[in-house]
């Protein structure tokens, strides 16, 4: 389904199908489903791209061209070529943050250009891009927080495997039996009063 080149790199080819039908798995009834994208190995996230020789300008190329194509659609955003670069950069630059992929990018774009983040009724330049922008990844983090609070409750449920009954542990290294038979004179004493 996705294609990456020998480093990891998402491989965008120049037909919209094809980008669009490797972006189809992370989407479920036309919306982007964050679980799925936050399942691509972390080897295939943009900060660990980067870091291995040419995989910076491989994904900026990939952000800016992505970025270009989507802008063509858009009356209002009239950036030249190298507002798009810095812009690409400034995603580059930021994906640490929260271990963006390319395809948190590409599949935000479409949601942009179909409208998801409303009507772009004003120019858009690199701060109201990331302002909406910051909208995407919040969804992504909200659905991260889901995830974590459903593994917490599923292991509060389990509760506890390693500890048992036997292994609870006494205050003040008290003797076992000593206990036990303070325990026993307690209730006997307390069962005669009655």
């Amino acid at each position: 389904m996705e294609q990456r080149d020998e480093d990891g790199t998402l491989v965008a080819k120049s037909k919209p199908q094809q980008i669009a039908a490797m972006l189809e798995p992370y989407r479920e009834r036309g919306l982007v489903d964050h679980r799925k994208t936050l399942a691509i190995s972390m080897d295939y996230r943009i900060p660990q791209i980067i870091q291995q020789p040419g995989g910076r300008l491989r994904v900026s190329v990939a952000i800016s061209s992505a970025i270009a194509s989507a802008f063509g659609h858009i009356e209002k955003a009239k950036m030249n070529a190298e507002q798009i670069v810095e812009l690409a950069e400034g995603i580059i630059d930021t994906s640490h943050e929260d271990q963006l992929s390319v395809e948190d990018v590409l599949l935000f774009l479409k949601d942009l250009l179909m409208g998801k983040y409303g009507k772009m009724s004003s120019g858009i330049d690199m701060p109201a891009f990331f302002e909406v922008f910051e909208r995407y990844r919040d969804e992504r983090y909200r659905t991260i927080k889901a995830i974590r609070y459903e593994e917490h409750l599923t292991f509060k449920s389990l509760g506890d495997s390693n500890r048992g009954v036997d292994e609870l542990p006494l205050k003040r290294k008290d003797d076992p039996a000593a206990m036990m038979d303070m325990m026993q004179t307690y209730y006997s004493q307390n069962s005669s009063n009655e």
